[in-house]
């Protein structure tokens, strides 16, 4: 072979491996950037999941093997406005409740035919019959403001059922003979003032002498502060359980009672004159007896299971920043709504601020 020759052949042999080392380095540039491009979207998927996904999915309220999440406590403080610390108690008290009624000795069970018959009565309200096409629109309607998926929906209407059934039971079973006390009360305007007439008291002063001096209420003022009998289970909780506390004769420090708005507030001074064992509970005593049945039930079911709360990043409870982001999603939703039904009223040629849903009601 000639020179000329060689050289022609050492100079193809260095341009294919210059281009076979080339096409390598490219190939090995397109995997490392696949590779780069598919751990960036993992890790972009990841956050995407850790904000908009797993919140939703976060359980926020279990009791034994049930679990409320994120999601429906959302769907479930938009639809009732109540405060989201008070829906972590009714969540927990639905909760027991769905898991004890149906258990010895109460047997009480709820069909899908009960579910119907029940939003059938609701549905109709006040008139005296409802066909079906009525309740099935009303029955849609519902539905769709509630913003739950008809599961939820029909499993909360069982659960009003199995509140008021369970109510019924407790109700049925009271005692009627219990341990009753003779109360006194002063009712004042001022904290300092009740202050002042359990100082006097504690000083000799007669509690009848007091009441109508310091009464804020006219009839108390009058008859010496004398309210009556009453069994345990028949006044508010805190005060009774603080009547129930006292001696015979003593008399309380004062005491601050909450109405349903902060402007209720009295602050009243007891005193027990009388106590006996035994004594007949009397229709309305046996009523107000009646109707705390059930919350007197949950308290008391309570300890009997294993009931936790949750917050996005706090697993041993619900904090104040899974509060702060459940107001802001909840803002956020009513933004959508609103939005929604303004594009609905001018699809329709309404006008957007007179557009309005009817709340969902599911019974007491």
């Amino acid at each position: 072979m000639s020179e000329d020759k060689q050289n022609a052949a050492k100079t193809k042999t260095k341009s294919e491996n210059s281009t076979g080392t080339m096409q390598k380095k490219t190939r090995i540039t397109i995997i490392v950037s696949a590779i780069v491009l598919v751990a960036v979207g993992a890790i972009a998927g990841v956050a995407i999941y850790r904000n908009r996904v797993a919140p939703f999915k976060t359980v926020i309220v279990a009791v034994d093997e049930t679990d409320f999440d994120m999601r429906y406590f959302l769907k479930r403080l938009a639809m009732s406005g109540e405060d989201s610390f008070s829906l972590l108690s009714t969540l927990s008290e639905e909760a027991m409740l769905r898991i004890q009624a149906p258990k010895p000795p109460y047997n009480i069970n709820v069909t899908e035919d009960d579910i119907d018959l029940y939003g059938k009565d609701l549905a109709k309200g006040t008139a005296d019959s409802i066909d079906e096409n009525e309740y099935r629109e009303w029955y849609r309607q519902r539905l769709n403001e509630s913003s739950l998926s008809e599961a939820e929906f029909r499993e909360l209407l069982k659960t009003s059922i199995l509140a008021k059934r369970m109510s019924e039971y407790l109700g049925e079973n009271l005692p009627t003979v219990a341990e009753h006390i003779y109360l006194n009360m002063i009712p004042v305007e001022e904290f300092n003032i009740g202050q002042e007439v359990k100082a006097k008291f504690d000083k000799g002063e007669d509690f009848a002498d007091l009441a109508r001096e310091y009464s804020s209420d006219s009839r108390l003022a009058e008859n010496g502060g004398k309210v009556g009998w009453f069994p345990q289970g028949a006044m508010d909780k805190y005060l009774g359980k603080t009547a129930f506390d006292l001696e015979v004769g003593e008399c309380s420090d004062p005491i601050m009672l909450t109405g349903s708005s902060p402007d209720q507030e009295t602050t009243v001074v007891i005193m027990v004159s009388d106590r006996v064992a035994e004594r007949e509970i009397d229709e309305n005593a046996m009523q107000a007896m009646k109707s705390g049945a059930l919350d007197d039930w949950y308290t008391s079911e309570f300890k009997n299971h294993k009931v936790s709360f949750h917050g996005l990043n706090n697993p041993t409870g619900y904090d104040s920043k899974t509060d702060a982001w459940v107001h802001w999603q909840l803002a956020r939703m009513k933004r959508n709504e609103e939005k929604q039904n303004q594009d609905q009223g001018q699809a329709q040629g309404q006008n957007p601020a007179t557009a309005t849903s009817a709340p969902l009601q599911t019974g007491q």
